[in-house]
This record gives C-alpha cells, sequence and structure tokens, in this order.
C-alpha cells in the first residue's frame, strides 16, 4: 500500500534531518558545537510549534492541502539547507522544515479514511505506524551510509529527494 511507503518516507525524514543536523552543521559547515546544539532544538521546538498550530488551524483547512502545503514549505526549508549559504540560511532552512513539516503526519493519519474508505480505517493506521517505525530506524540510515561515501553535505540532498519522493506518493495515492 502507497500510504505505507508515504509514512515510511516521512518519519524517515522528519527524524533523519534532527539527527543528522547537528554533525553536518559542525562537521562539515565548522558551525560552533554551541550554536549547532541550539540549531538543533530549534529544529525540534518549531516542530512542536508546528504540530501545536496545526491542530489550532485543522478544521479550517483540509487534510491534503495542509499536506500539500506543509511538503512545500518544507522543500523551501530543506532547498535553503542545501545551499548551504552560512549559518543564518542554515539555521532559518532547519527551522522553517521543523515547523513545515509538523503537521504531516497527523494530517496523513486523519485522511486515512479517505484515501482507504471507513472499513480497512483501522487496519491500515496500524500498517502506516507501523511503516512509519521502520522509516525511522531505515531512512536515517540511508543518510549515514551516504554521508560517509560521499560526505555530510549529501544528506540535505537526500532529505530534499526523500521530500519529493513522499510528495510524489501522495499525489498518486
Amino acid at each position: 500500500q502507497l500510504s505505507m511507503l508515504i509514512f515510511f518516507l516521512y518519519t524517515g525524514m522528519e527524524l533523519g534531518l534532527g539527527l543528522w543536523i547537528y554533525s553536518l552543521l559542525t562537521e562539515s559547515r565548522g558551525v560552533a558545537p554551541e550554536v549547532a546544539g541550539v540549531v538543533t532544538g530549534s529544529y525540534w521546538a518549531m516542530f512542536t510549534l508546528g504540530r501545536i498550530l496545526a491542530g489550532v488551524y485543522a478544521k479550517k483547512i483540509a487534510d491534503s492541502e495542509l499536506i500539500y502545503l506543509s511538503v512545500s514549505f518544507a522543500f523551501l526549508g530543506t532547498a535553503l539547507l542545501l545551499t548551504n549559504s552560512g549559518q543564518l540560511t542554515s539555521i532559518l532552512g532547519v527551522s522553517v522544515t521543523g515547523f513545515a513539516i509538523a503537521p504531516i503526519f497527523p494530517g496523513l493519519v486523519s485522511s486515512t479514511t479517505s484515501r482507504v474508505g471507513f472499513r480497512h480505517q483501522a487496519n491500515t493506521i496500524g500498517l502506516q505506524i507501523a511503516a512509519a517505525g521502520l522509516g525511522v530506524a531505515v531512512v536515517p540510515s540511508i543518510a549515514g551510509v551516504l554521508a560517509r561515501i560521499f560526505g555530510l553535505e549529501v544528506i540535505p540532498l537526500y532529505l530534499l529527494s526523500t521530500l519529493a519522493l513522499l510528495l510524489l506518493i501522495f499525489i498518486i495515492s
């Protein structure tokens, strides 16, 4: 089922950036460890803020629109990170991405019924959550393998590619 793949990719991307941003900033971009720690914390803070605000506005916007909007802003944030245009751009990219991706998971869960129907909703959600757990383990690990082969700067490109694949699958599902 394509919805399982969407969850796999989303959770892997979400955790992948959270896990790898500190190493990318300190080891590849020369950011001071204290600053990189704050940036990593800001990713999770912006993620939390994005989840809270998404909850407030969830009834005012359709799930699919929220997901498209979130992925679009996540593209912007990840692209900013990919440009490697300086410390401020990296910080902004991480923060925008954290804020943007926050509504995706709840939006995907709540839109399950519209994709598979009420009859298959419970089973599908269970499978989606299982796929999400697998994605958390696999997607960031692949980022590590790629970083070992090509260097840490491959991580933003990998995450951007993961987002693109997620969007493509969401569109066709």
